[in-house]
């Protein structure tokens, strides 16, 4: 005779379908928690500030948040559009370019050699940018004449000053106004 019964067999396959369930939310959850899902390493949050002068150059001002390094850091200077449609343009500063106060090469951000100078960039901390080298042989190579932060028809326009990781996300930024 063969059993027509089964009561037993929905409680089992319902019990199996819930640990199903219960194995997926495990599983889910613990992708999440241990960083399977694309983690991300974390950019450093600073507030800038920057000055430019056609005849003292350009300061950078670390206003508060991370120290950056130096080393892994570039300055970007970039056209806004007071300069009309030129905001596609941009200029990577030379880091044996940016200094402290006194303008030792000990104080660069890279020396001349190739050697690390200054390897924090920290809170209440200024770089320069001091003549000659903030003229636009420097602080913009190959940039036409109508694009010069130092040609003095420019006084009172804007430019973009960026701090960018080795992976070029920017993760500072201030607009900075072009003074005599």
């Amino acid at each position: 005779m063969i059993r027509t019964d089964s009561d037993a067999v929905s409680p089992v396959i319902g019990v199996m379908l819930m640990l199903v369930v219960v194995i997926i939310i495990a599983a889910v959850v613990s992708a999440f928690a241990g960083g399977l899902s694309g983690s991300q390493e974390r950019s450093p949050i600073i507030t800038l500030r920057g000055t430019f002068s056609q005849s003292d150059g350009l300061t950078i001002e670390h206003s508060g948040g991370d120290a950056i390094a130096t080393a892994t850091t570039n300055v970007m200077v970039r056209p806004s559009r007071t300069f009309g449609s030129a905001e596609h343009m941009v200029w990577i500063v030379n880091k044996s370019s940016i200094t402290n106060a006194n303008g030792d090469e000990s104080s660069q951000w890279i020396r001349t050699d190739g050697r690390t100078g200054t390897k924090h960039f920290a809170g209440g901390d200024i770089a320069y940018v001091l003549p000659p080298y903030h003229e636009y042989q420097y602080l913009q190579p190959g940039a036409s004449a109508s694009f010069r932060f130092s040609n003095p028809d420019w006084i009172g326009r804007t430019f973009w000053l960026e701090l960018v990781d080795d992976s070029g996300r920017v993760f500072a930024r201030t607009e900075v106004t072009i003074q005599p």
